[in-house]
């Protein structure tokens, strides 16, 4: 059985909460055992991490310590799974590296509100998705669309990452969801779940999903540039 670590912490966002929800949805997934640490960032040292297969992180804000930089950043390029909730692009904004690992920055958020997500089902991580709606809205670009009500993050992004799903603002699209690789590990983003709220949706749950079964799954982090061109 693999082990998960959910760690959760910072300000402005209720991890606690939060993380309740993402660990029920998590023990729902078979083959799976999840251990949850809050507002403790020693978990992320290098004697604890190899304990773990996977990292689930809902963190806000911050500051890391060096042992504690070190021992996630090479923890996930030797062999971690790494899948950054929401606020996740929030953290440790004094440390470059991080960003370089997770593929992106939060740069700001309009209001809490309704707004449609928009899926690429050919993404790698997307054949993980269990769509809950009828299939009959999936069109020829094989593209999908959800309605959620939640924060919209708007992240600046490398533009090297794989983005799996986007949502407009103001006429510009903002990805919602990405991965990539990170040496020899693999990061999976998810910019949803600002509160219990929207974590508890079957939505997010199923990205959530996609995105665990994806970083632990054996297939690579695909080149493809013609990615960009979908929407």
């Amino acid at each position: 059985m693999k082990k998960i670590l959910l760690a959760g912490g910072g300000e402005f966002h209720d991890f606690a909460g939060c993380c309740a929800v993402i660990g029920k949805h998590l023990t729902e997934m078979e083959g799976y055992r999840v251990e949850t640490v809050l507002g403790d960032l020693d978990c992320l040292k290098r004697s604890r991490m190899d304990a773990f297969d996977i990292a689930v992180f809902y963190w806000t804000k911050d500051r890391l310590s060096p042992e504690q930089k070190h021992g996630l950043l090479d923890w996930c390029a030797e062999k971690g799974r790494f899948v950054g909730i929401h606020c996740a692009s929030t953290a440790f904004r004094d440390c470059p590296e991080y960003e370089a690992m997770l593929g992106g920055r939060f740069r700001k958020h309009p209001p809490y509100r309704k707004y449609t997500v928009t899926l690429d089902m050919s993404h790698p991580a997307m054949k993980h998705f269990a769509s809950f709606e009828a299939p009959g809205n999936w069109d020829r670009w094989n593209l999908h669309e959800a309605d959620v009500t939640d924060e919209q993050f708007l992240n600046d992004y490398d533009p090297r990452v794989h983005v799996a799903a986007r949502a407009y603002f103001r006429n510009e699209a903002w990805p919602v969801a990405w991965s990539k690789s990170w040496g020899s590990g693999k990061v999976y983003y998810l910019a949803l779940g600002h509160d219990v709220a929207a974590c508890d949706s079957e939505f997010f749950k199923q990205m959530l999903f996609a995105g665990v079964k994806w970083v632990d799954s054996p297939e690579p982090e695909p080149c493809d540039l013609s990615r960009f061109n979908l929407i």
